[in-house]
């Protein structure tokens, strides 16, 4: 009998053949990875733009009904509220609406009801979820001041147009006439904004759409709202102050639902850190627009249409016709710099003044 040698049968891999296998999927993982993360944000986009499109509606519908655009904020103290609730109604948010009381101010229990919820519109997916985690900013003396809970407040990632400041409406050298001078306190009453610097929602804001000279469909109406880090030493109660992220709906700190073009558009999540040794008119990241979108930042126009503005743009306009102090001037040499970057964001940011932006 002739018998044949046992051949024994190989399993498994080779360590060779292991490696070539892992470094093939580590290959692939590697290629697909970015193509998810891409169109995760992608549809983050787009969920922000729909945003968007619903404020955009609320504020159209809401001068339906009264005849001008909301006012950016209704007082300086803390019984103030801000466009961002004015609006509610017109964002199906009646019930949130109805639960303030006026006669607490915004931080007080009675007021848990409306301003203590979260409210999905007023967020963009790429920063964060809808939530009430925000501190009141108490004037300025930060979260629990009041005695109300920490981290309790709305939370929201969008802020109004007022023009090429975000203080708009607050200064005197705001004004084209009226009485007194600008060591006098101002006076509100005889006095009309200079439209050639305003956006359509500032402090004190009363704009109808007769008055956008410019068309609606060139003038920002609300876009995404520039969130700074931190630098240095802050106390926990002061942190959401400093950044000017706390509640959404209330009026106490203009910077969180307004803000200015002068100074341009944040060029990404990082820029423009603000630091305790800067006040707050030195911090530029707390009134600029900004986003978390890479490259772009999203914005509703008066007319309804929304539009992803380019951090990279540049196009220069002939802004501030009147030569209004303190704000960029083409008059002058050391402005002329700043309006050839942001002149076009400018001009897209007042509701008159006819400026012609180059290409």
């Amino acid at each position: 009998m002739i018998t044949r040698p046992n051949i024994s049968r190989r399993c498994g891999f080779t360590l060779v053949e292991l490696l070539v296998v892992i470094a093939i999927i580590g290959t692939l993982i590697a290629l697909l990875l970015p193509a998810v993360q891409s169109a995760r944000e992608a549809a983050r986009r787009i969920e922000c733009n729909n945003h968007l499109k619903q404020i955009g509606l609320a504020i159209q519908n809401y001068h339906d009904t009264n005849g001008q655009f909301p006012n950016g904020r209704t007082a300086t103290n803390e019984f103030s509220l801000a466009w961002s609730y004015s609006i509610l109604p017109q964002l199906e948010q009646q019930a949130v609406y109805d639960a303030y009381d006026p006669s607490f101010p915004v931080h007080a229990e009675e007021n848990a009801g409306a301003m203590r919820v979260g409210l999905p519109v007023y967020v963009c997916p790429s920063r964060r979820s809808a939530g009430a985690d925000r501190d009141f900013d108490n004037n300025g003396e930060g979260g629990g001041a009041n005695g109300e809970p920490r981290r309790s407040a709305v939370r929201g990632d969008y802020a109004a147009n007022a023009g090429l400041e975000e203080d708009m409406g607050m200064e005197q050298n705001d004004y084209a006439e009226g009485q007194g001078n600008e060591d006098e306190p101002i006076d509100f009453v005889g006095w009309h904004n200079d439209l050639s610097l305003s956006g359509p929602i500032f402090s004190n804001s009363n704009i109808s759409a007769r008055r956008v000279t410019d068309g609606l469909s060139k003038t920002l109406a609300v876009g995404e709202r520039h969130i700074p880090p931190l630098e240095g030493d802050w106390s926990d109660e002061q942190r959401d102050s400093a950044r000017a992220d706390t509640c959404f709906l209330s009026g106490d700190n203009l910077r969180v639902v307004m803000r200015g073009t002068e100074d341009g558009l944040a060029t990404g999540p990082d820029a423009h850190p603000v630091s305790p040794e800067q006040s707050g008119w030195r911090r530029r990241g707390t009134q600029v627009f900004g986003g978390e979108h890479p490259g772009v930042v999203m914005f509703v126009f008066l007319d309804g249409h929304t539009e992803a503005l380019s951090i990279g743009r540049t196009g220069f306009a002939a802004v501030n016709p009147n030569g209004i102090r303190d704000v960029p001037n083409p008059s002058e040499p050391n402005d002329l710099d700043e309006i050839e970057q942001w002149g076009w964001f400018m001009a897209m940011s007042t509701v008159a003044g006819s400026e012609i932006v180059s290409d």
